[in-house]
């Protein structure tokens, strides 16, 4: 029963997700593009998601097949290196779009702080296992917390929610047998405070 909890809530709380529950987190929020058109927020969401979640996904397939990685799930730390570096370039080209489109830079800045988590996991599996899914959602921890600290209220309670799940996903990770205590919470600090020095200036 446990495992399969786990496994669920590591499949909702993925970090593939973490860009795309950002952009949905501030579009909804009170901040000053929550008042941006609904249909060109939807617009620009499905792009995120289409560049951000599944492009990695086919990048992911298509690695395999070539065999450059050895199964899906990246559970080797090599295997994931030459995945999250590539996956830069779908962000890449979403804020090449963004910049035309001449959208709020906060947006752009959430494409670049996703780039910035992405090298520097990729830097350190080269290395070492970290908790990718940790990182994934100490990102949105840092960058809630980044918003309530500038005096985005409605970020207050989001952020209490996130560090709950971010606990929950810690245990799950744990429960798996994915992960030891150190990189779970080497991969949660590594996002919160990346993402957080990025946003809180």
């Amino acid at each position: 029963m446990l495992q399969r909890l786990s496994l669920i809530l590591s499949i909702i709380l993925h970090p593939i997700l973490a860009t795309t529950y950002i952009f949905i987190v501030i579009f909804s929020s009170n901040s000053f593009v929550a008042f941006l058109p609904v249909r060109f927020k939807v617009m620009l969401t499905v792009f995120v998601a289409i560049n951000t979640i599944f492009l990695p996904l086919l990048l992911i397939v298509l690695l395999h097949r070539l065999r450059i990685i050895h199964d899906y799930t990246l559970k080797a730390s090599r295997d994931r290196v030459f995945p999250l570096a590539i996956s830069v370039l779908p962000y890449l080209f979403t804020i090449f779009l963004f910049s035309r489109l001449q959208v709020p830079f906060v947006l752009i800045k959430i494409l670049q702080a996703g780039i910035y988590t992405l090298m520097i996991s990729a830097a350190i599996s080269y290395f070492w296992k970290i908790s990718l899914h940790l990182t994934g959602i100490g990102g949105i921890s840092g960058f809630l917390l980044a918003s309530a600290l500038q005096g985005n209220q409605a970020a207050v309670p989001i952020f209490i929610v996130s560090i709950l799940l971010s606990g929950l996903l810690a245990s799950a990770r744990l429960i798996k047998g994915d992960h030891n205590p150190t990189q779970v919470y080497t991969g949660f600090l590594t996002g919160f405070t990346l993402v957080f020095l990025i946003f809180f200036k």
